[in-house]
């Protein structure tokens, strides 16, 4: 990836982390009681979409986390992010057609595999940026 590429990516990211804090200031301020991103993600999470906590782990050990010890490199393409989204698929599969109750543990450990995950299967330090 060249540097225009990168420097592009880049102001994506930061448009996205903007219009995120935009939504949740307006969420805030909107007059309605519990109607913030993160309470909507709980309930969505105790739900169906118990792939959520799983996902936003991965993201966060794949941003802020990440391994240099390369025994743990699946590759430097997209593979690391097809099983991501395979495994989410699986989830939400799982959520639709056999719903059970979700614990606050049970979304902790999922939160805490997903970081696991992105840490040392999806670390970006394998990268070389420009």
């Amino acid at each position: 990836m060249d540097s225009t590429q990168y420097l592009l990516v880049i102001d994506i990211m930061i448009s996205l982390a903007v219009a995120y804090v935009v939504l949740e200031i307006l969420l805030n301020v909107n007059g309605i009681d519990n109607d913030t991103s993160n309470l909507l993600l709980l309930e969505w999470s105790r739900g169906r979409g118990f792939f959520i906590p799983f996902a936003l782990g991965a993201i966060a050990g794949h941003l802020f986390l990440g391994t240099t010890n390369t025994a743990f490199q699946l590759s430097n393409g997209v593979f690391p992010v097809l099983i991501l989204f395979g495994l989410a698929i699986g989830m939400v599969v799982i959520g639709f057609y056999w719903p059970f109750k979700k614990s606050k543990a049970f979304l902790s450990a999922l939160l805490l595999a997903g970081l696991l995950y992105g840490h040392f299967f999806w670390s970006m330090n394998y990268l070389e940026t420009p």
